[in-house]
Formats: structure tokens, C-alpha cells, sequence
């Protein structure tokens, strides 16, 4: 009889069983009663353990466990900042493997015998993590390249260990509502996609070339691919002659403050203008070559920040600047999906955490303080972040960090700001305003066959990217006698100004938006037409 999906297989259930061995040899038989891996026993007060055995489990259970630790390191809006701490110290560096244990994964995916390639390969590596290790190596032209090989077998292994964390996840959630809280499974969905794309060694030559094509402009370089050498067990890329940021830290001096600058700008146009990300910027893995110019290497982790949820973020931050806390408090309550809350109690909250940094100098604020506080908050009341959310937040850290280290003065906050306004530059322009009405006039398609000459003037917006607004004096300055209202045509240019901006990203709102606004005076055009 087969398994049910509630019952592990075979292979799983030894899995489990030396889980459990495991978690008892570190004195966390209280941790596995809570997750439910000891029936009977979950409801009963247990200590799940110190942080500290936790870590030291993790260790001993293997590299995707480590790099869960990872993960939840970064989320301190599920846990606190002792388990932070804790999970901090994990880090994916592992035993390397001689040579010989990789020589036939790397024959296998070059399909040619190693000399046929390389003049030389070094067998000693330049570095070594749990899903592969890297070594030098020169190509027949005498190009000197670097050589990043999987593990052999590492790809099963992630696979049968992420089975058993999501039996795990489910069986948690059911014993515990505080592990509920944390949804385990979204995180684990999102863990999973992560690991896969890690392990896949051509979408990270992939998503290095894809997002070294938009930080080329910038001046910013990546590494190029040799694409006949390049699989999923195996990438060949160039070696960067410079050294990487972490070696020349102390030693900056005046170059400090140019390089956080560059660096700076790099990170947030990724994220506001390209939507996708390095996702592990330290300083590790920023070179400074030779020419002065930097470099972004090591592309396994990437982050995607979707249309959709970048329009949020605009929301928030807007809110946020507006000091708008009944629309933050909307918008954190949207990410956490949680409907059980106090929300005049929270929207106080942000209020008065929002009143603490009003007025302050920018240079004063710090990112992580900032982050720190509003994490606190979501733990108390409750919330989570979305786990893409929570890695740009963490991508930010990194960044706030790596540039208060070359520059304790930079300003990370006002070195978005232009960058900001160029994009609102870029949505309200004429080119902007010419998509907008592009795609606008393809929605009012339906109208043609009832207003043929509503469809003309809206195509003429198309066209021209200006919109014919006759304002009248009296709306704009009113007399002290009459009311004051709000003329529609400057709710019109208002919501055509607002459409062009939430177009670039999401099509659907923004022309709704375009549309409040041209129909009101396109109808207004037409009805003056007929009067005639």
C-alpha cells in the first residue's frame, strides 16, 4: 500500500528517525515534542532550547540545513534578536573535495576530457561551499578563467532534505500555533525556489549576464561566461583582475567615499529600475579591478522584486512620508494576510514609531535601527513579511552596511532620493505619457463602434502625449464668496500624472487611473461637440 503524503516513505522515515537521534544528542527533545515529531507530547509546556543547541543542530544536520539557518537569520520579524544572533554565526563553508571526487562530474558536463579545454586547472580550490566549489583555471588561449563545479550528489540530497523539512513544516504547524505564525510552508516554497536556482549553475551565469547588461551603463562590470562550458553542473566564467572589497576596507582612505557612491547606486537601480537583484551584495563578493572601475561576482542568490510588489513599496514609503499610518498599517496587514488584529492599536504603534524619526537628520537614521524597530513591532502583534519582501529588506542591510563601513558619513537614504525622482521624471514624460495613452487607447477599442469620436480624441492623447485641459480661472482661484471645489480637470491631470507612474509596472491600475482621467474631459470634449 502506498504512502500517504501524512506518512513518510521509506527513506524518509530513516531520515526522521536520525532527526530525532539528533535533536536528543543536543538536548532538544522539548524542540521535536513542539514540532510534533514525538507524538503525544507537543501539548505539554516544553523547553524547545537555546538558541545556541539549535545552531549546533543545524551544523550537524548538513548544508540545507545551514542554509535554512541562513535564511531564517534574516528574518527578524519572525524571530528575535537572540535566535537572529544565534543563526548568524552559521556559515555555508564546508570541507572542499579532493580533486578527484569532482574530476568526474567535471568530464561528465564538459563531455571532453579536461586538457581538451583547459591549459592547466588548479586542483586546489579557491573556495568551497556546500553546493559547489571553485578553482582556478586557464583556458587553451591562455585566458585565465574560474571553474565552478557542483558537488556530486548534492542534488539528491537537497531534495530528500526539503521533503522532510516540509513534513516537518506541516507537521508543526498543526501542534503549534506560534510555528503556525511563522508559515513555514510559504517560506520553504520560496527556500526551495532559491536552492533550486543555486544549484543550477547556468541560470546563475544567466542572471549574471541579464543583470550585468543593465549595471554595464553604470560603469559597474560582471563577470562574462564561456556559454560551450557553461551547465547546470558546471559555469566557466572570467577571473577579475582586482581584489574584493573586504581586503582594502581599512585601508580605503579617500577612495572610501567614491566607491560607496558607486556601489550605492548600483544596489538601489537594480531594485527600483531593473526589478531584479543581487541578493548577497557584501564585501566579498564586490571587487575593485584594476582600472579603479567595480565588480559584482557570485550570482547564486538573486532577488526578483515583481511589478506588483514594487507598487506596494511605493505605497509604503509614500505612506510612510505622508505620515499616513492608517495606510501603512494596510499595507502591512496585506503582506501578513492576517485579519485577527488590533488595528487601531497597531496603527498607533507606527504612529508613534513613526513620530520618533520625524524631523530627524538622515545622516543620524540608520537602516538597520530603522528595520530593527518595525521588526519588533511585526512580532508583536504578530505579522509576517513576504519572503521576497523580507530578502530585499535583508539586500538593503547588507548595503546600508557595506557603505556605513567605507564611509561612516554616506547617506544611503539621500543617495535615493534623486534616483527617485528620476523615475517619477521617467513615468510623468512625454515618452511615458505616449506609452500610457498607447495602451489606453487600446482599452477604449470597444468604444469604437458607439463614439467614434471619443476614440479620436483619446488616440490624439496617444499621439501627442498631452492632454487638451481648459482650466477655468475661477476653480483655480476662487473667490472669497465662492466654494471651494476641486475642479475635475485638475483631478484629471492629477489622475493622469498618477496613471503614468503606476503604468510602467502595472499596466491594469495605471490605465485604469489614465482613464479616470481622460474620460472625464474626453466626455466633457465630446458633449461640447454635440452642443455645437
Amino acid at each position: 500500500m502506498p504512502a500517504t503524503d501524512d506518512e513518510p516513505q521509506i527513506g524518509e522515515r530513516a531520515r526522521l528517525a536520525e532527526l530525532i537521534q539528533i535533536m536528543g544528542r543536543h538536548g532538544l527533545n522539548g524542540l521535536a515534542s513542539r514540532l510534533g515529531l514525538l507524538p503525544g507530547r507537543s501539548e505539554q509546556p516544553v523547553d524547545v532550547g537555546t538558541p545556541e543547541r539549535v545552531v549546533a543542530l543545524l551544523r550537524d544536520l548538513g548544508p540545507v540545513a545551514v542554509k535554512l539557518g541562513q535564511v531564517l537569520a534574516t528574518r527578524e520579524d519572525l524571530l528575535g534578536p537572540e535566535w537572529v544572533r544565534a543563526l548568524s554565526t552559521l556559515q555555508d563553508r564546508v570541507t572542499p573535495l579532493p580533486f578527484e571526487a569532482l574530476e568526474p562530474t567535471i568530464l561528465a558536463a564538459l563531455g571532453s576530457p579536461i586538457g581538451d579545454v583547459f591549459a592547466s586547472f588548479d586542483r586546489e580550490p579557491i573556495a568551497a561551499a556546500s553546493i559547489a566549489q571553485v578553482h582556478g583555471a586557464t583556458l587553451r588561449d591562455g585566458t585565465e578563467v574560474v571553474v565552478k563545479v557542483r558537488r556530486p550528489g548534492i542534488a539528491e540530497r537537497v531534495d530528500a532534505d526539503l521533503r522532510l523539512l516540509r513534513r516537518i513544516a506541516r507537521l508543526a504547524a498543526r501542534h503549534s500555533p506560534e510555528i503556525r505564525r511563522l508559515k513555514l510552508d510559504e517560506l520553504l516554497r520560496f527556500f526551495a525556489e532559491s536552492l533550486s536556482q543555486e544549484m543550477d549553475l547556468s541560470a546563475e551565469a544567466a542572471a549574471c549576464e541579464s543583470i550585468g547588461a543593465f549595471l554595464q551603463p553604470l560603469g559597474v562590470r560582471t563577470p562574462a561566461f564561456y556559454w560551450d562550458q557553461v551547465g547546470r553542473r558546471i559555469n566557466v566564467q572570467q577571473r577579475l583582475d582586482g581584489m574584493p572589497v573586504r581586503a582594502i576596507l581599512d585601508g580605503a582612505g579617500d577612495c572610501g567615499a567614491d566607491i560607496a557612491g558607486i556601489y550605492a547606486d548600483a544596489v538601489l537601480r537594480m531594485i527600483i529600475f531593473n526589478g531584479r537583484f543581487h541578493a548577497d551584495p557584501h564585501p566579498g563578493n564586490v571587487f575593485v579591478l584594476a582600472d579603479a572601475s567595480l565588480a559584482f561576482i557570485d550570482f547564486g542568490a538573486v532577488g526578483v522584486l515583481s511589478p506588483a510588489r514594487r507598487n506596494e513599496v511605493v505605497t509604503l514609503v509614500l505612506a510612510i512620508a505622508g505620515e499616513d499610518t492608517r495606510s501603512v498599517t494596510d499595507v502591512l496587514l496585506q503582506w501578513s494576510g492576517e485579519t485577527n488584529v488590533d488595528r487601531q492599536a497597531l496603527t498607533r504603534e507606527l504612529d508613534a514609531l513613526i513620530g520618533q524619526f520625524r524631523g530627524a537628520v538622515l545622516q543620524q537614521i540608520e537602516l538597520a535601527e530603522v528595520f530593527g524597530r518595525v521588526f519588533a513591532l511585526l512580532r508583536t502583534y504578530r505579522l509576517a513579511l513576504p519572503p521576497d519582501l523580507a530578502l530585499l529588506l535583508r539586500t538593503l542591510l547588507i548595503a546600508e552596511g557595506f557603505v556605513r563601513r567605507l564611509d561612516p558619513g554616506f547617506d544611503i537614504a539621500a543617495r535615493a532620493a534623486p534616483i527617485a525622482r528620476e523615475l517619477l521624471r521617467e513615468r510623468i514624460g512625454p515618452a511615458g505619457l505616449k506609452r500610457g495613452g498607447r495602451r489606453l487607447a487600446t482599452s477604449l477599442g470597444r468604444l469604437a463602434a458607439a463614439s467614434p469620436e471619443l476614440v479620436a480624441f483619446a488616440e490624439r492623447v496617444a499621439r501627442s502625449g498631452a492632454l487638451p485641459i481648459e482650466l477655468q480661472g475661477g476653480a483655480v482661484c476662487p473667490t472669497p464668496t465662492s466654494p471651494r471645489r476641486a475642479d475635475p480637470n485638475l483631478l484629471s491631470a492629477g489622475l493622469l500624472i498618477a496613471g503614468a507612474i503606476l503604468q510602467r509596472d502595472h499596466d491594469v491600475v495605471g490605465a485604469m487611473m489614465m482613464a479616470s482621467a481622460v474620460l472625464p474631459a474626453a466626455w466633457a470634449w465630446f458633449a461640447s461637440r454635440q452642443r455645437r
